[in-house]
């Protein structure tokens, strides 16, 4: 499965969840959405993994016209759970990459060598777990490489693509927990926490 067929429904609250034996002796899981007759499913062992009645964020992949569950991007909506937000962004960042990377080509003019992007594409393909103001304070207080550049004739920088999925992942297995969706990290030690976004925020909008 690739990373671009990628979905996610918000809010499933999870009814009529079935098992069924399948001859691989592997156990085929189906619900719908209370509010609706979709269909979801995934391919897993005996145990169930998901509560009737509960309230879920699902993602899923649309495969020959069945919805398939990626359960590593499903995850109580009443919580936040940074490793499956963090996945869900990443997927997304990598499902709109050659979008991105054509606009900062085609906006962001500057003389450094290396692939750079403009901040905002940059965001967008690694760091929508957080919001932009987050990453791009995140990226100055560990001095990620930039340049100077121009952005639709404004004056700004870019980063070095090199080093930034790296970064990110550095940054979520550094998070602390403070309450809710807010965590701190002693890589941003000035912030006393920032937040974690869900996966129905992830989006490419501050």
């Amino acid at each position: 499965m690739k990373s671009r067929d990628l979905l996610t429904t918000p809010v499933v609250i999870v009814t009529g969840y079935t098992l069924t034996s399948l001859p691989n002796g592997k156990y085929r899981h189906q619900f719908t959405p209370q509010s609706t007759s979709t269909l979801y499913q995934f391919d897993g062992n005996a145990e169930r993994v998901l509560s009737e009645g509960a309230r879920y964020n699902i993602g899923y992949r649309v495969e020959n016209g069945a919805n398939i569950v990626d359960m590593a991007a499903t995850a109580k909506a009443d919580n936040v759970d940074p490793a499956v937000s963090y996945y869900v962004a990443v997927q997304l960042g990598a499902q709109n990459a050659p979008i991105n990377t054509a606009k900062s080509d085609s906006r962001v003019i500057h003389r450094g060598t290396g692939k750079h992007l403009g901040k905002k594409y940059a965001w967008r393909i690694y760091g929508m777990v957080v919001v932009r103001k987050t990453f791009d304070e995140y990226l100055e207080k560990i001095g990620h490489p930039t340049v100077v550049c121009t952005t639709d004739g404004s004056p700004s920088i870019a980063y070095l693509d090199s080093g930034i999925d790296v970064a990110m992942r550095n940054l979520m297995a550094s998070l602390v927990h403070v309450s809710g969706n807010r965590y701190r990290s002693p890589l941003l030690p000035d912030r006393k926490w920032f937040n974690i976004k869900g996966i129905t925020a992830i989006t490419e909008k501050k």
